[in-house]
């Protein structure tokens, strides 16, 4: 009787990537040497339990042709270097620019397998823009066997990648677009009232002002948002988010258009994910954190009364 054949598949791992990792491959991308296709680096990170989260990034100097050539010296110094201010980021795998995975990504990924003792994690930004996005991946490279002894090759299965973004992250971010849209934004032409002509001094002055060179307007700032206008900001945001939805809801059940499957179950879920809470018991806890948000306000302010007292009665016991 032949024994039973079966292929060995090793769990997967969840990838989160903070977006400074990603900004640091395109400029890495971008300052590559002429005639360079693809530029690699080594990620920096943690696994807490199958959840690997990249946290930084280095370039590392390498070729690729007739055979690839990788600068271990160069890698090994730069990882000191970053050990010794976050001991607690090691190797957890590398990245490459490009969405093709070849022969020479295999041997890349051996090398870092010998560096890091373990299995890598490749992640891919495709600085090509492919059906216009950037399409970022992550994988992790595998020995096909149909037992623990023997090896038919190597293989490179998707992992499920998070892009990760804190509150402070996006608030620069939100503050940034805002401020741009706002620089582009042209100014409007007056337009003249009916019965109103333009005299020959006007047109005179107005082509003087078309000839003279336009003066470089100075840098403007970009103001934060405080917490108050960031959170009606985000109220207001959230508000039209759910007139959106429930217009394409009443569009679909009026035959308007046609309802996607995906959108439904991920609406259905988002909705069964909503803690079910009696509306009283809601409006005594808001009105309890209301009330003690109160009271915090007005100890601070008692406090800050008492300290300038305090103040004033060591200033006049000085003179």
């Amino acid at each position: 009787m032949q024994g039973e054949k079966s292929i060995y598949l090793p769990s997967q791992n969840i990838i989160k990537v903070h977006p400074l990792v990603i900004f640091n491959i395109l400029d890495h991308y971008i300052r590559r040497n002429e005639g360079q296709d693809r530029v690699i680096g080594t990620l920096l990170g943690f696994n807490n339990d199958g959840v690997i989260e990249i946290r930084n990034c280095f370039p590392v100097v390498h070729s690729e042709g007739d055979q690839i050539a990788v600068e271990m010296e160069f890698h090994r110094k730069m990882l000191d270097l970053h050990l010794k201010s976050s001991p607690r980021e090691p190797i957890v795998g590398w990245y490459a620019t490009g969405s093709d995975i070849n022969e020479n990504s295999v041997i890349i990924n051996n090398f870092y397998r010998e560096e890091m003792n373990g299995t890598p994690v490749h992640l891919t930004v495709d600085t090509g823009l492919t059906n216009d996005t950037m399409g970022i991946h992550a994988y992790q490279a595998h020995q096909l066997s149909t037992t623990s002894d023997s090896s038919l090759g190597s293989y490179f299965s998707p992992l499920p990648l998070e892009i990760l973004s804190f509150d402070a992250e996006n608030a620069g971010i939100d503050a940034l677009t805002s401020n741009n849209s706002q620089l582009h934004q042209q100014p409007q032409q007056p337009q003249l009232q009916e019965g109103e002509q333009t005299t020959t001094e006007q047109t005179q002055e107005g082509e003087q002002q078309q000839q003279q060179p336009q003066q470089p307007q100075p840098q403007q700032s970009v103001s934060l948002l405080t917490e108050l206008e960031s959170l009606r900001g985000s109220l207001t945001k959230l508000d039209t988010m759910l007139d959106d939805v429930a217009n394409y809801i009443e569009a679909v059940e009026r035959g308007e258009i046609q309802g996607d499957p995906r959108i439904g179950r991920f609406l259905a879920k988002t909705i069964q994910s909503l803690p079910k809470s009696n509306t009283q018991v809601m409006d005594k806890v808001i009105n309890n954190s209301v009330k003690d948000l109160l009271m915090i306000v007005y100890i601070s302010s008692l406090t800050r009364s008492q300290l300038a007292v305090a103040e004033k009665l060591r200033q006049s016991l000085t003179f």
